[in-house]
């Protein structure tokens, strides 16, 4: 599920491969959106204008951590995605998960990267909501070498359907790593039974996110 910074990247990705690509709108017009999106009037009205235009599964990736949630432009953008049912895809931390959720107790929210946190905590928002899922997108600490990390493997078999992997290719270089990132991640999937492989390598994230895609069809 990709997303640009603008929006514009996205769309030509999903004009070439529209079998392939799932598109979310990232609420930033230049990378610089990154750190002052949530008090910048204008990011509301670019998404606005935005899925005025254009379908999409969800919203995000976007960065928000804390009582920032809170603050107006960040509430508009969760009520933009209530109307349209769209997914929340949040680089955050657990309190802004938190208050997403308070917002929104049907939100459906893809946390980035796992919030960063270890297993254990992860495990223990995820049993909070049900309707969270984890992707593992730059994270290299599920295991070592093809081994997986013991923590994880616990967090794994506890929610075999909350966790996806990800790559994290927000920048045009990061595309290089996809084969190697592919490569280590069917590494240490290996590692783990075939049916749970199968669910983190690629079935979580198809009835996730294509499923997604298809309701806005």
């Amino acid at each position: 599920m990709p997303s640009s910074s603008d929006d514009d990247g996205t769309q030509k990705l999903l004009a070439e491969a529209p079998d392939l690509i799932v598109p979310e709108l990232r609420p930033y017009r230049t990378r610089a959106d990154t750190s002052g999106w949530v008090r910048d009037d204008g990011i509301v009205r670019y998404l606005e204008q935005r899925l005025a235009k254009y379908r999409y599964a969800g919203i995000g990736e976007f960065h928000l951590y804390g009582a920032d949630a809170e603050l107006p432009v960040p509430q508009r953008l969760v009520a933009l995605a209530r109307e349209r049912d769209l997914l929340l895809h949040a680089h955050s931390d657990v309190d802004a998960v938190e208050r997403l959720f308070k917002s929104w107790p049907q939100a459906r929210i893809l946390g980035a990267h796992s919030g960063f946190d270890r297993p254990e905590k992860v495990r223990e928002v995820l049993r909070q909501h049900k309707q969270l899922w984890c992707d593992l997108a730059y994270r290299t600490d599920q295991a070592s070498g093809n081994k997986v990390d013991t923590a994880w493997r616990e967090a794994f078999i506890e929610f075999p359907d909350r966790f996806m992997v990800g790559t994290d290719t927000f920048t045009p270089e990061r595309w290089h790593y996809i084969v190697p990132h592919a490569d280590f991640s069917r590494g240490w999937l290996a590692d783990l039974p075939p049916p749970l492989a199968e669910r983190i390598g690629w079935r979580n994230a198809e009835t996730v996110l294509r499923g997604a895609w298809q309701k806005k069809a």
